[in-house]
């Protein structure tokens, strides 16, 4: 046996060395694969079943969603006039027409695989996403699905005429785009011929489709010709957390490449543009922020997508900049990164490539986020359960009972079924409440939060008015359990509010009504308290000096209204952004007593530091000042 592992270790010594590629440059995952499929290891077995793996894939009869509407001719709307992409099949090749009398154009991948299929088509020397668009009914399941458009605009006119092939057109092209993060090594370049215009990428060795994923080096940097112990970089090892969280957030962020300090780069990807470099997850001499451009405002040209808080991502793949600002990045009890809880070469049966067991210190567990197992590993005699023994999440059927006592404290939730056998949807579920649904990409919102924040209901009533981003904004406890509660979810209480289907817009009187009684549970739960005293009706509007001041942990603020009002009752930092709010919505007239436990609307401990907290009620308006210590 020994003999034979030597053997092939040697063969892939050879096959390796043969290569006449410099030092850091990107060979392919294949071969990766002839050592890691058989004696070095599975590595490249279990990796071909991941998402990663099938992001592009040739067009077949498994790979085209849904292969019926190729198959009989079928025309997809695209939501502009009357303009369709026209489907067809010929053997085993696949088409889309552009327009009634557009271009006929063969498919070259299909792209997606997990949640949506897109089509890629080539159009001279660069290829192009299709304005078309299928989602699956959930997270691999093929039972069904919807059609929607993709960016229609970049192909056809206003009146639902093709627009031609010229270098606006090109702008919009896979290789410009989005290449730097669905391959292995990848590369562009602009191309100018004559007044032509247009972006041509190339890939590790790019006669094989399996450099057109997200293969091997892609996360373990480019191989230096060599073979055997160390020849590659593990990331595991890498010197700092924010370099182990840079091998995903390479992909897994919403930023433009750079082109200097203020300026919107050309791409969506880590290219250097003033020097013509790309990062290399294995070089932590030249960060991430060196080849993207992380400064550039929310929401706008080259920044972030996110909800009216700034925090909460709206868009889909900016993972990295979520937990950058979570106290999971900054937590001095364990070092938690992305591979702590996704193991990137396990099949794609799991689910979003959750690992299924963890060693924390020395203590090992089999995890699970459907029991809470993987969340409580870390913090089982940790914040906020430090009474939970890391034997019970060893043993958690044994104990569920037990940790159900303390995970229902911490949520206020009196039905402990994270598993769903009661069909509340999995309360008590830690990532039910901390990794609620809100970045939309195929189905709306079926990409969870990073910032492992709760985003509470006020900010529901918040942003009621607003629509530039978005219409209102959601709430972790609507979007999570209570907006539509049936099926699986059936026994979650729905307060008595109908269901609303329009997951895009959480302004509608539904909406705002769910989120005024879930904000009036939040803040009986003690998150913000508020009570009424008994005492007269006062005379005036009244805001007392919060006692005690300084405080830790908590501290107490009166108010006083002398008719029924319209309150708010906020707490803002010194730079003057809202940090919590303590009482928002109609109050009548009467002495109210206010608890602030020095958490912010996310549920999280302020720093140390001067705050001012503001009541806002009638036509009066008063603010004092308050000290925190921790």
């Amino acid at each position: 046996m020994n003999r034979l592992y030597l053997f092939f270790a040697l063969i892939c010594c050879l096959a390796l060395v043969q290569q006449d590629a410099p030092a850091q440059t990107y060979q392919g995952t294949q071969y990766c694969q002839l050592c890691h499929s058989g004696a070095a290891g599975n590595q490249y077995t279990v990796w071909q079943n991941t998402l990663h793996a099938k992001i592009h894939l040739r067009p077949d009869t498994i790979s085209v969603r849904p292969l019926d509407w190729f198959t009989r001719g079928d025309s997809v709307s695209v939501g502009i006039a009357s303009a369709k992409v026209y489907l067809s099949r010929v053997g085993n090749d696949y088409f889309a027409r552009v327009g009634a009398g557009g271009t006929n154009y063969k498919i070259a991948y299909t792209y997606g695989w997990g949640f949506k299929q897109r089509y890629l088509v080539k159009i001279d020397t660069s290829y192009y996403m299709l304005p078309i668009q299928y989602n699956l009914k959930g997270y691999l399941n093929n039972t069904t699905g919807s059609w929607v458009p993709y960016n229609a605009s970049n192909w056809f006119n206003t009146d639902g005429t093709p627009k031609p092939i010229n270098n606006t057109f090109r702008t919009k092209s896979w290789d410009k785009n989005c290449m730097g993060c669905h391959i292995t090594g990848g590369r562009v370049e602009r191309v100018v011929v004559g007044t032509d215009t247009s972006w041509r990428a190339t890939w590790a060795n790019n006669s094989s489709d399996l450099n057109m994923t997200i293969g091997c080096e892609a996360c373990h940097g480019p191989s230096t010709g060599g073979a055997g112990p160390g020849h590659q970089m593990n990331p595991r090892t890498l010197p700092s957390k924010r370099a182990k969280l840079e091998v995903y957030g390479q992909c897994h962020n919403r930023a433009s490449s750079w082109r200097g300090p203020g300026l919107v780069g050309t791409h969506e990807y880590n290219k250097n543009e003033l020097n013509n470099t790309y990062f290399n997850p294995g070089d932590t001499t030249h960060p991430l922020s060196e080849f993207m451009n992380f400064g550039m405002p929310a929401n706008g040209p080259g920044g972030p997508g996110t909800w009216y808080d700034g925090k909460t991502a709206r868009q889909h793949h900016q993972q990295y900049q979520e937990i950058l600002g979570s106290r999971h990045f900054t937590t001095p009890f364990v070092e938690i990164t992305c591979f702590t809880c996704h193991a990137s070469h396990k099949g794609s049966g799991g689910n979003h490539l959750l690992v299924d067991s963890l060693t924390v210190g020395t203590t090992h567990f089999r995890v699970d986020n459907a029991d809470n197992t993987l969340c409580l590993a870390c913090h089982a005699t940790h914040e906020p359960f430090q009474a939970i023994q890391p034997a019970w999440v060893q043993n958690e059927p044994a104990y569920r009972d037990s940790i159900g006592r303390y995970v229902n404290q911490h949520s206020r939730h009196s039905v402990y079924d994270p598993l769903n056998t009661l069909n509340t949807g999995g309360s008590g579920r830690c990532s039910k409440c901390h990794m609620a649904k809100t970045a939309i990409t195929a189905v709306a919102y079926d990409i969870h939060t990073h910032t492992f924040a709760v985003v509470p209901p006020v900010q529901t009533l918040r942003y009621r008015d607003s629509t530039r981003v978005a219409t209102g904004m959601l709430n972790s406890c609507a979007a999570s359990c209570h907006r539509n509660p049936s099926g699986s979810t059936a026994a979650v209480p729905s307060f008595g509010i109908p269901t609303d289907p329009t997951l895009t817009n959480w302004a509608e009187p539904t909406d705002l009504a769910l989120a005024d009684t879930l904000w009036r549970y939040w803040q009986a739960w003690g998150f913000t308290g508020v009570r009424e005293l008994a005492h007269a009706v006062p005379a005036t509007y009244t805001l007392s000096q919060n006692y005690p001041n300084p405080f830790n942990p908590s501290t107490h603020i009166i108010v006083e209204l002398p008719q029924q009002s319209d309150v708010m009752l906020a707490v803002y930092n010194i730079i003057g952004e809202r940090v919590a709010t303590l009482m928002q919505g109609e109050f009548k007239a009467g002495r109210y007593e206010v608890t602030w436990q020095g958490k912010d609307d996310f549920g999280l401990q302020l720093a140390t530091g001067v705050y001012l907290y503001r009541l806002d009620a009638g036509n009066t308006s008063m603010t004092k000042k308050m000290i925190l210590l921790r």
